[in-house]
């Protein structure tokens, strides 16, 4: 009986989080796809009590971004999906709270999957966020930015890389990144080399670059030692 009481409650939630949502009448494939992926995914967050996406701010054919909690600009957290004829191509997540990321994050990895559970997703998530914790809980010894090498071909599996940048833009605020490429129905692996699709940050010596999304005005820097979680590229 609690357990029905809890479902239905969850239910009525998502209901209410997902009417805020102003979805066109007509909509496209991918765009379809993204209504169904947001729903699987707000039903997670509402089980996990991490909130729900009930924001959109810019829907076209090929992109959309969206936001939670009613927030009227992405301030903390930022979501930027790619879409294709044959559904989602791409998302890239932002948020610069550790334990929202955990549970956000892994709620969209769970649901890119059937074949991921919420507990494996999480369990890889909250390795990322530990970083995070680490560096405000010590903000002398802040952790130096890494990001692992993204390849946006799809597979016939979803991948996921992440991506840390500390006090990013001189504002105080770290951003934890994970930017999740979806997989591709009839599509086949060959050539991407998923094993090694997403490979440790060289630690043998210093590498100094811009960051090229950033318009080049934000310096990476990857030196020893940069966290390397067992899983750094999901694949199910």
């Amino acid at each position: 009986m609690k357990k029905l009481a809890a479902l239905l409650l969850c239910l009525m939630l998502l209901t209410t989080a997902m009417a805020e949502i102003a979805w066109p009448a007509s909509l496209t494939s991918g765009q379809a796809h993204l209504r169904s992926y947001v729903e699987d995914v707000n039903l997670t967050l509402t089980q996990l009590g991490g909130g729900t996406i009930d924001m959109q701010y810019e829907l076209y054919s090929t992109f959309a971004s969206m936001g939670m909690n009613g927030a009227d600009t992405p301030e903390t957290v930022e979501m930027y999906f790619l879409l294709g004829d044959a559904g989602l191509h791409s998302l890239t997540l932002r948020i610069c709270d550790a334990d929202q990321f955990e549970l956000v994050a892994a709620s969209c990895l769970a649901s890119s999957s059937a074949a991921i559970s919420v507990d494996s997703a999480r369990e890889l998530t909250a390795k990322y966020a530990d970083v995070m914790r680490k560096d405000r809980a010590n903000p002398d010894a802040m952790t130096h930015s890494f990001e692992e090498d993204v390849i946006d071909l799809q597979g016939s599996q979803p991948r996921a890389y992440f991506a840390y940048y500390p006090n990013q833009y001189g504002d105080g605020k770290s951003w934890l990144q994970m930017t999740l490429i979806f997989a591709r129905p009839g599509s086949e692996d060959a050539g991407l080399g998923l094993a090694d699709a997403t490979p440790a940050p060289n630690t043998d010596e210093e590498y100094e670059g811009y960051f090229s999304q950033d318009n080049y005005t934000h310096l990476e820097v990857f030196v020893t030692p940069t966290p390397e979680p067992d899983s750094a590229a999901m694949e199910r």
